[in-house]
């Protein structure tokens, strides 16, 4: 399984245009990696202030979402 830590933030504004048909993130990693994911997987952590934290989010060796975390 494959890691990634990123750190997002994301406004209220910006969550909008999620709702409005964008369907994902494009976020650099804290170790300069780039990375596209869905961001349904941010869902769980909206809060009235839009995306604020540290994550890391994992994948199958095939490069398939398998979970996300918030560590800060």
């Amino acid at each position: 399984m494959s890691q990634v830590e990123v750190q997002i933030t994301l406004s209220p504004d910006e969550l909008e245009k999620a709702y409005m048909g964008v369907d994902s993130v494009y976020a650099v990693s804290v170790d300069g990696r780039s990375i596209r994911f869905p961001v349904k997987i941010l869902w769980p952590f909206i809060t009235r202030d839009g995306i604020h934290g540290r994550f890391l989010i994992e994948f199958t060796q095939d490069h398939k979402f398998e979970k996300i975390l918030r560590i800060a």
